[in-house]
C-alpha cells in the first residue's frame, strides 16, 4: 500500500522561541504557529509512526 510522502514527513518538535519582549515579537510568532499547528500535530506524528512500523511488519523492513 503507498501512502502520499507528505504524510510521511514528521513535524518540527521545536517551535520558533520569541526574539524579544515586544508586541512585535509576540504578533510575529502568533502568526506563524497557527500556520505550523495546521500542518502538524500530535496525531500526524503518531501516523507516521504506526504506518511505518506496519511498513517493517508488513515488509519485514528494519
Amino acid at each position: 500500500m503507498r501512502y502520499q510522502e507528505n504524510l510521511l514527513t514528521k513535524c518540527a518538535v521545536q517551535l520558533p522561541r520569541l526574539k524579544g519582549t515586544q508586541g512585535k515579537d509576540a504578533a510575529d510568532i502568533l502568526t506563524i504557529y497557527p500556520e505550523l499547528y495546521g500542518q502538524c500535530a500530535a496525531r500526524h506524528n503518531q501516523l507516521v509512526d504506526e504506518i511505518k512500523l506496519r511498513e517493517r511488519v508488513t515488509h519485514g523492513k528494519n
